[in-house]
């Protein structure tokens, strides 16, 4: 009797491990992967060139195109722009010692409207833009890249200037590459431009029409001889800043630069 007990026993123990080795069997096996941080995919891109604050940051649903910086420029460009002096029959008054400002958008303006610039439209139209700003602004003397880029869209409805700061001296170069004039602001004592009456404007307006190597092409009003003259990159890059608010400080200001953005 005991001996059916025993064999039973070890009967009941074989079924139970076999249903439960077959019960394994036939269960789905899940291999547990470790948890990989992934980081997620972002869709800001963190724009510096053209002189844009690095701070600023331009979102883009996709991936940012290669930059300017990535492409060559050549060795020599010119654009042709319209010049004129600041003060075009060449009286030294107290507005025409004022209108570097003026001058220098006047130049673009006709450049981006493809007119023709003389003596009598240029006198007119500094003037005009004068009275303009006394009207709705209160005055018109040492305007900064802002207050040049609101001129140019309040008087001439052009809403393509870009005021762009803290720029490099290559930076220059390229925009001008692109085919297009570039406003500069400057501590004009600092230009060394002999033609200046000495010891020259505090603070200055000039376009830049050109480069050829490390020498800049500028369409220069502070002098009946300022069509094409030309001013070493350094020189003129160091002398660049913008009207802080203070004659004085002139030299404190920012690099600043005005482009023409887009296609014209």
């Amino acid at each position: 009797m005991k001996k059916y007990f025993w064999v039973s026993i070890i009967l009941v123990v074989i079924g139970a491990v076999a249903i439960g080795v077959f019960s394994r069997r036939t269960q789905p096996i899940v291999t547990q992967e470790k948890s990989q941080s992934v980081a997620p995919a972002t869709d800001q891109v963190e724009i510096t060139s053209s002189g844009k604050d690095s701070n600023q940051v331009e979102s883009k649903a996709e991936s940012a195109p290669p930059t300017d910086r990535d492409q060559k420029i050549p060795e020599k460009m010119f654009v042709k722009v319209p010049f004129t002096s600041q003060a075009p029959f060449s009286q030294w008054d107290e507005r025409h010692e004022e209108a570097c400002e003026e001058a220098s958008l006047l130049m673009v303006a006709y450049y981006l409207q493809k007119k023709s610039l003389n003596r009598d439209i240029a006198e007119k139209e500094i003037q005009a833009m004068i009275n303009f700003q006394i009207k709705n602004y209160g005055d018109y003397k040492d305007s900064n890249a802002a207050g040049v880029v609101r001129l140019a869209k309040d008087y001439f409805n052009l809403d393509n200037l870009r005021a762009i700061y803290d720029f490099k001296p290559e930076d220059l170069r390229r925009e001008v590459a692109r085919g297009n004039p570039v406003i500069v602001l400057a501590a004009g004592r600092r230009l060394g431009n002999p033609n200046f009456t000495a010891p020259g404007p505090l603070y200055h307006a000039l376009v830049v029409v050109g480069y050829d190597g490390q020498t800049i092409i500028t369409n220069d009003p502070g002098t009946r001889k300022g069509e094409g003259y030309r001013y070493d990159l350094d020189t003129l890059y160091s002398a660049i800043h913008d009207f802080p608010g203070r004659l004085d400080d002139i030299e404190k200001g920012r690099k600043a630069m005005i482009v023409i953005a887009g296609d014209n």
